[in-house]
């Protein structure tokens, strides 16, 4: 009671300093210093990534160091004095697997799944972003208590920032792996697993492909899941740690063994964000070239895996499916297509570490005026004559 009296007088003094703030500083950085009062007002500590790595060396099981790439410079197909990406180079973090274990101090899993201990909010994944969004309001999930959890993400999905496929393989499913190998002597197929879901058939083939139970996923949204031993890793976020892929091939392989069978020239649709506005006269050239055409339909892990284990050139559109390029064989060419308002290299990062091949291509000039979040989504036009003289190029080098 008499904490919420002393909410109630601290809230005009917190309306009056803010008014103050906001004059002074601007509203973003009151939003932050709203926020940083409000949690601490909670009792709340939120870690930066080397707070977690510190806090949580007693309990460390695994540690697979950075690695460091050097990305190739790559110009526009259609003309070389447009440069689209700059040589440099990139190291990605070293990425960890932590087993808490403490019967007194039990750990909790907030809603958008990060992992609690002793007020201590550790930072696994990206940012606290979600747990800002989210902890300011009234907290009604009936409690779980188990003896074990796996709390391998902390943050919900949501269309422009997490949610897709790409997210869950390098963000989620080689976590797990991780995790996996770090505890070989150890039966996991039955611990609860549990952050926000991705609510997607491949989130179900791949934890069965890693042996858990899709059926023991608590959803952290609904369930507060609290234990005395809680296992957790943190990720490299959109440019993958490669040993983790290493290792999550290899955990995969186990159960399912992709069998080269053809050589095929595969364009990749999209129906979703970022399509091809001219795409039957894509098609058309395409075909030309003996392209197979893949429609952007649901597709099991194992077709995923299987398409493009058999493909020796991909094309298509930037989207979460060029994550299966980890399945390819060395020197299989990818060529990605892009609006000129949205060119990240997540996927010039993973050809270079899996030794493939790249090209890219876009129509126009970046506008400075569009936003990240337009520019995400934004769908793309693509010349024909241009995408051609591109291909012709790259079959008549190749000869």
């Amino acid at each position: 009671m008499l904490l919420t009296i002393k909410r109630k007088l601290y809230l005009p003094q917190l309306m009056k300093y803010t008014k103050y703030e906001t004059r002074a500083i601007g509203l973003k950085r009151v939003y932050i210093r709203l926020q940083d009062l409000f949690l601490k007002w909670h009792s709340y500590h939120l870690l930066s990534l080397e707070q977690t790595v510190a806090f949580m060396k007693p309990y460390e099981i695994m540690f697979i160091p950075e690695n460091t790439i050097l990305l190739p410079e790559f110009s526009d197909c259609a003309d070389p004095e447009k440069n689209i990406f700059k040589e440099k180079t990139y190291t990605t973090e070293g990425v960890y697997v932590w087993d808490y274990k403490d019967n007194k101090r039990k750990a909790e899993l907030s809603t958008n799944g990060s992992v609690i201990l002793q007020d201590k909010v550790l930072r696994t994944d990206y940012d606290h972003w979600s747990f800002y969004k989210d902890v300011r309001k009234k907290d009604t999930r009936p409690v779980k208590e188990v003896p074990v959890m796996i709390a391998p993400f902390s943050h919900f999905q949501e269309k422009v920032g997490y949610g897709g496929y790409f997210d869950y393989v390098f963000l989620v499913a080689t976590k797990l792996t991780r995790i996996k190998e770090a505890l070989p002597d150890e039966d996991l197929s039955d611990v609860i697993i549990s952050y926000p879901p991705y609510h997607d058939k491949y989130e179900s083939d791949y934890l069965s492909l890693l042996d858990f139970n899709p059926a023991n996923l608590i959803d952290s949204s609904k369930y507060k899941v609290v234990s005395p031993r809680v296992i957790t890793a943190n990720s490299s976020h959109w440019h993958p740690n490669f040993g983790d892929i290493q290792v999550f091939k290899k955990h995969i392989e186990k159960k399912f063994k992709p069998v080269k069978t053809e050589s095929n020239r595969i364009y990749i649709s999209r129906k979703g964000r970022r399509q091809v506005i001219n795409e039957d006269e894509l098609i058309v050239l395409l075909k030309k070239f003996d392209f197979q055409i893949i429609e952007d339909i649901p597709r099991t892990i194992f077709e995923q895996i299987s398409i493009y284990h058999n493909a020796s050139f991909i094309i298509g559109p930037h989207g979460a499916s060029f994550a299966n390029i980890i399945w390819c064989e060395p020197g299989t060419q990818l060529f990605e297509l892009f609006s000129s308002n949205y060119v990240p290299d997540f996927f010039v990062y993973l050809t270079t570490v899996m030794h493939m091949k790249y090209t890219a291509y876009y129509d126009g000039v970046p506008d400075s005026t569009v936003n990240y979040l337009d520019g995400i989504s934004e769908n793309m036009y693509i010349s024909i004559p241009a995408l051609e003289t591109c291909l012709k190029n790259i079959f008549e080098t190749a000869n």
